[in-house]
């Protein structure tokens, strides 16, 4: 954690690193009350109410005061926010991942990192930029619809990258792009929707592992091994139609492509099959399976907590630039965040290893003490000690829970308007 906050520290506030982020070379070169690293650090803050109340505690806190001694309007900051892009976020973030990633101790699954990929959808403000922009979800719609999706990793809590783009670009084509933030030991779960003949072929080029659910009517293939009553197949799936089309047209090999399909069957009953480029046997038992694909539960989850705990629809502009800012700066502090309880694991589980239940840190009281603290963290890096005594106070708050418990799943359209957030996923103020 101290060397990811230094890590980041060191980046706001070199001169190459503004140079590289702001829009003209005139920016940020007059002296004023927000200057870049304070810019970039109130809005890493988790802005969640009006802009000119979070100003105003934010100074206090740059200022060690009760009250405000700088004096920053709202239009003031919005003035400044347009001089950065929001490229600076997500270089921060590449920074924290790359830093993390350094270290010997982080999760793994069978020596792989485990990543999942999904995809959501958030409406900021109708305004002609965003319309524009952004288009539509549905003719008839009113609101802009932004399609956001993310490389995550499961076992680490980690948004590794986040693409947020029109809503007309296909999530397969934000998963391509998300390969290129991957490695050679990546396993990466994918959910219906991904999978695809040429898909597979890519991973297979990347060499990227994979394991996705895939619809039971897609392919012959897939028909057969349904009917057979089989609970593992090995098959070959040849590259035609589309498939061969995009092989064709971005230098793909264009053979048959072997996948191991294995079938789950759910408590309910339900019968699904996963595709999967894991087919040594001995190595990946068909009984690991089902839990390894339950794991891709995390990102779901992920985009839950964004969007309840961290606001991230909560938009503190209407521009292109700051939407996409707003994403960008949130899923960094959610990383940080992220950081800080994978640090307060281990003083959680030597703490609770005689305990009769399992217990996990509690997310919500994370990022409440991560709120004003990050100010701290990055414009005095004096106070690095800081990050110790956040880490033991994160860790004494938790929560029992039992991993094999299970409920219904109750249809959103039941409660969608009679609750606008979820009980168990409040803000953080």
């Amino acid at each position: 954690m101290t060397q990811i906050v230094q890590n980041l520290t060191t980046k706001i506030f070199s001169t190459d690193f503004l140079i590289q982020h702001r829009k003209s070379e005139k920016d940020f070169t007059r002296k004023r009350s927000l200057t870049f690293p304070r810019l970039i650090s109130f809005m890493l803050n988790m802005i969640n109410g009006s802009i000119q109340s979070e100003l105003s505690r934010f100074f206090q806190i740059v200022d060690d005061s009760p009250v405000a001694i700088n004096s920053v309007t709202t239009a003031a900051f919005c003035k400044a926010r347009k001089k950065i892009s929001y490229n600076a976020f997500k270089a921060l973030n590449n920074c924290l991942i790359d830093t993390f990633y350094d270290s010997s101790n982080v999760r793994l699954w069978n020596g792989y990192r485990l990543l999942a990929v999904d995809g959501s959808v958030t409406h900021p403000s109708r305004t002609p930029e965003l319309l524009e922009y952004f288009g539509k979800a549905r003719n008839h719609a009113t609101r802009p619809a932004v399609r956001i999706s993310q490389l995550y990793d499961v076992l680490n809590k980690l948004s590794i990258n986040v693409q947020i783009d029109p809503y007309s670009t296909g999530e397969r084509t934000q998963a391509v792009q998300h390969l290129e933030y991957t490695q050679e030991n990546d396993l990466i779960l994918y959910d219906r929707g991904y999978p695809a003949v040429w898909f597979y072929i890519l991973h297979q080029v990347k060499k990227v592992n994979f394991c996705a659910r895939v619809t039971l009517d897609s392919s012959n293939a897939l028909k057969d091994f349904l009917r057979s009553g089989k609970n593992e197949d090995m098959v070959f799936l040849p590259c035609v139609d589309k498939s061969l089309k995009y092989c064709l047209e971005e230098n793909l090999p264009t053979s048959s492509v072997k996948v191991r399909l294995i079938r789950i069957t759910l408590p309910s009953g339900q019968t699904e099959i996963l595709a999967t480029s894991l087919v040594d046997k001995k190595i990946y038992p068909y009984a690991i399976f089902k839990d390894l694909y339950f794991q891709r539960w995390g990102v779901e989850e992920d985009y839950k907590l964004m969007k309840s705990r961290l606001t991230i629809e909560n938009f503190s502009g209407t521009s292109v630039e700051a939407v996409l800012q707003d994403i960008h700066a949130k899923v960094l502090t959610k990383n940080i965040s992220a950081v800080a309880i994978f640090e307060a694991d281990k003083l959680k589980d030597k703490k609770y290893e005689h305990r009769k239940y399992q217990y996990r840190i509690n997310f919500s009281y994370a990022l409440s003490q991560l709120k004003d603290n990050i100010v701290r963290f990055l414009l005095y890096p004096s106070s690095l000690n800081l990050s110790g005594l956040l880490i033991a106070k994160i860790s004494t708050i938790v929560d029992a829970y039992r991993p094999d418990r299970s409920f219904i799943r109750v249809d959103k359209r039941e409660t969608r308007n009679r609750f606008r957030y979820n009980m168990a996923y409040k803000r953080v103020g």
